[in-house]
C-alpha cells in the first residue's frame, strides 16, 4: 500500500527565503531513503512563503521512518522558528 502525504506549510512573515531553502535542501536526502518513491515542495506563485510537499511512500512503515530521520528531526526543530504555525498534513493511502 502507497502512502502519500501532503504537506501545507506558511513561512512566518520575513522567513520566507530560508523557508525555501529548507524546503529545497529536503528533497535529495529524502528521494535517498528506502521507499521514497517522490518528494516534491511546491511554491505558491504569488503568495512566497506558501508551500506544499507532496510526498509518496512505498509503505507506511517507509514514511514513518522518513518522519524520524536526522535531516527530518532537524527540519521539524527550525520550523518552529520558520513557520507560522505547525504543518496542515492529509495521508492518503492507495493500494497496489
Amino acid at each position: 500500500m502507497t502512502v502519500t502525504a501532503v504537506s501545507t506549510l506558511q513561512a512566518r512573515p520575513g522567513k520566507e527565503e530560508l523557508v525555501r531553502a529548507q524546503a529545497l535542501s529536503l528533497i535529495e536526502p529524502s528521494l535517498a531513503e528506502p521507499g521514497c518513491l517522490n518528494y516534491q515542495p511546491y511554491q505558491h506563485p504569488t503568495e512566497l512563503g506558501s508551500w506544499v510537499v507532496v510526498e509518496t511512500w512505498d509503505s507506511r512503515a517507509a514514511f514513518e521512518a522518513h518522519l524520524v530521520s536526522s535531516h527530518m528531526r532537524e527540519a521539524f526543530e527550525a520550523g518552529a522558528e520558520l513557520l507560522a504555525g505547525p504543518p496542515s498534513e492529509q495521508l492518503f493511502e492507495t493500494s497496489n
